[in-house]
């Protein structure tokens, strides 16, 4: 379904003239469901106009909008940055000639453990050490 910004703007601007009206406005702080409603709108419909339809200081609706853009490209990041953990069923490591275990971190740096025969290289132990200096 399609967003009805123009809709939107204007109910939003009912609520700001009716907060306005019961004793907001001129030196009291906006609350901060219509600045979040506001921010919401700007994205969409653009700042200059959104702040002049809800009579909102220009300069601060862009702060916000703003942080709120750094915001979200910093969760983008976080969930971009986790390492997700893979579980693969085997053998004991090394029991049926050679294996191989690869890692690569989230910046490129790489981790190759050859395991031949039955040796007793703790592999857990150095993938834990590898991961964590992943900065």
């Amino acid at each position: 379904m399609k967003r009805d910004v123009k809709m939107e703007l204007a109910a939003v601007r009912q609520q700001v003239e009716r907060w306005r009206q019961n004793g907001g406005g001129k030196g009291s702080r906006i609350p901060e469901k219509l600045w979040s409603e506001a921010v919401g709108l700007a994205r969409v419909e653009g700042l200059y106009a959104t702040s002049r339809a809800l009579r909102f200081n220009y300069y601060s609706l862009k702060k916000r909008v703003d942080q709120a853009k750094s915001v979200e490209r910093s969760e983008r990041r976080e969930k971009t940055e986790c390492a997700a953990f893979v579980e693969v069923e085997m053998g004991p490591l090394g029991s049926s000639g050679k294996t191989i275990v690869e890692l690569v971190g989230r910046r490129g740096s790489r981790l190759r453990i050859d395991v031949t025969g039955a040796s007793g290289v703790d592999v857990v132990g150095l993938a834990q050490a590898f991961w964590s200096r992943e900065p």
